[in-house]
């Protein structure tokens, strides 16, 4: 099995200079070929300044046997502009210049590549590479607050102001959505300066979002916050010009590093939010943020108009890596997370990527151009999505699309085991050669099939992520049914929309208790499994 990935994403890695090269035609930033003879080795924060390491095994020719080292935006196809340094070309050649922080001129966000004078003109010999340790540049991090796996989505109404369902539920981690464009509009009453400009934020929707975190935190849960994209008139510089000839079409966007105005903003309302809830300001603690929505599903979730996988997985990997720095340069311990949901190689198109071609694609960009620590964010849901009672497939084909193999056409609490497995292969891993966290940061099973049904699944799905050791969490949706939900046969709640606890209520609550064992065999004996243990498939 191993193997047989290993050549698939062999083949990503190799295909992805293909994909790359093309980039520079539609203006996506890229990566030059070069020889292949001079790569950067690192580029790396060093006190106040950035430190790129180039080796090369074949000196190229040149005009004045001279290396030039380019600052370039996300965006820009190769060097641009005026150089930052230069040296003798050699085999081994360590470059030093001002990070520049705080400043307009900050490369915190640059990606770094060396040409040579070829007839007059800077000719790339390397791949660009981006600065691969913001973290170095966060001077207070709090520690994550890791009291357990047991997620819940909360319901706005009932956070604070005398409600403490969510104590009474035990939530141990709470998962929020934060619109970009509501902190951004609206009256400008908050003030930020970031790298040598002053921008300004909405207060209104930043204290609805202060009241979430801070009351959240003080109850002692661990924070995910998911950024999302929408559209909204006058702020149309926040959605990428790949993604606007489909406005209006749908929720959310792919955010924008493909020009000055909408890159700049994104660096500086993440950092912005990042140092906000940084836990050391007063208004609570975010220790994970996912960036988009179920990406992979692009035309829904994170919408850019009809375009191959390759150029897809750059842009987004661009909008991720910009996240990553704005958020691990306030707070080194945060985890910054992608977004899949569970179509794992049934569906590839155009519109739809499959999770596990989009996830392969976008990591052999990043390592491309410098690898950093992503986390995993994935939304396991049953097939179908509205058919909670698993362990009775609703017909044949359904029963098909769960398989315990990593070519499974879609990935549940079922077969978890085959994505942590996947996670799990040395190309997957982090910088440090560890698993990447896996955060399963939405799942849900709805009541339509009856209360026991929807009860039995949330035990079942919480003890396959208890008995999984690199799966973090396991966030359930959600707190209180959703009516656009429920419309779709999603009544997915520990209550309903009046307030009434379901049976699900108290199954949550007593999962990971004192008499959890008792429901676990009244789970198992609903569902019909006889070997709990088997059934956990642990890891």
């Amino acid at each position: 099995m191993t193997k047989r990935i290993f050549s698939a994403l062999l083949g990503t890695v190799l295909g992805a200079v293909v994909v790359l090269s093309a980039f520079s035609k539609c203006g996506v930033s890229s990566q030059a070929a070069g020889t292949g003879a001079v790569s950067i080795g690192s580029a790396s924060i060093a006190g106040s300044n950035v430190v790129v390491n180039v080796s090369a095994s074949d000196l190229p020719s040149s005009d004045d046997g001279q290396f030039y080292l380019f600052a370039e935006k996300v965006y820009q196809a190769g060097p641009a502009g005026a150089p930052v340094a230069s040296a003798p070309i050699g085999a081994s050649v360590s470059f030093t210049v001002p990070l520049e922080y705080k400043t307009t001129s900050c490369h915190l966000y640059d990606k770094f590549q060396v040409a040579v004078k070829q007839g007059g003109a800077f000719v790339a010999v390397t791949g660009a590479r981006y600065i691969t340790n913001p973290e170095a540049l966060a001077t207070s991090s709090p520690a994550r607050k890791n009291n357990g796996k047991k997620g819940l989505i909360l319901d706005g109404a009932k956070i604070g102001n005398g409600n403490t369902e969510s104590v009474t539920l035990g939530v141990q981690q709470g998962a929020y959505n934060i619109n970009l464009e509501d902190v951004i509009g609206g009256n400008s009453q908050v003030a930020y300066e970031y790298n040598g400009k002053t921008y300004h934020f909405d207060s209104s929707y930043l204290s609805q979002y202060d009241h979430c975190v801070r009351t959240s935190t003080s109850q002692g849960m661990g924070m995910t916050m998911v950024l999302l994209n929408p559209y909204a008139k006058g702020e149309e510089f926040m959605i990428s010009p790949y993604a606007r000839g489909g406005l209006g079409r749908c929720s959310y966007y792919l955010m924008n590093t493909s020009e000055d105005t909408g890159l700049e903003y994104l660096e500086a309302v993440v950092s912005f939010l990042a140092w906000r809830y940084n836990g050391q300001n007063g208004f609570g603690q975010v220790d994970n943020w996912v960036i988009g929505n179920e990406v992979n599903a692009k035309n829904v979730w994170n919408y850019a108009s009809n375009m191959d996988i390759g150029t897809y997985a750059q842009l987004y990997a661009d909008s991720l890596r910009v996240c990553y720095n704005a958020i691990k340069s306030r707070n080194a311990n945060a985890y910054v997370c992608c977004s899949f949901d569970q179509n794992w190689t049934s569906i590839n198109n155009a519109n739809y990527f499959s999770a596990r071609s989009l996830m392969e694609t976008m990591n052999a960009v990043i390592i491309a151009q410098g690898n950093f620590d992503w986390c995993l964010a994935e939304h396991p849901y049953n097939y179908p999505m509205n058919w909670t009672s698993f362990w009775t497939p609703k017909n044949e084909k359904a029963a098909s699309m769960i398989q315990h193999n990593i070519d499974t056409p879609y990935i549940s609490m079922e077969n978890i085991e085959q994505l942590t497995d996947f996670m799990c292969q040395q190309g997957m891993r982090n910088t440090k050669g560890a698993v990447r966290p896996i955060l399963l940061t939405e799942v849900g099973y709805s009541s339509t099939q009856g209360e026991e049904a929807q009860a039995t699944a949330i035990v079942y799905a919480y003890q396959r992520a208890v008995t999984n050791q690199y799966i973090k969490m396991i966030i359930f949706n959600r707190q209180t049914d959703y009516p656009v939900e429920v419309n779709q046969g999603l009544a997915v709640g520990l209550t309903r929309q009046d307030g009434t606890r379901k049976l699900a209520f108290e199954f949550y609550q007593q999962m990971n208790g004192a008499n959890a064992g008792a429901y676990i065999q009244r789970a198992a004996a609903y569902a019909g499994i006889t070997d709990w243990n088997a059934a956990m498939h642990a890891r």
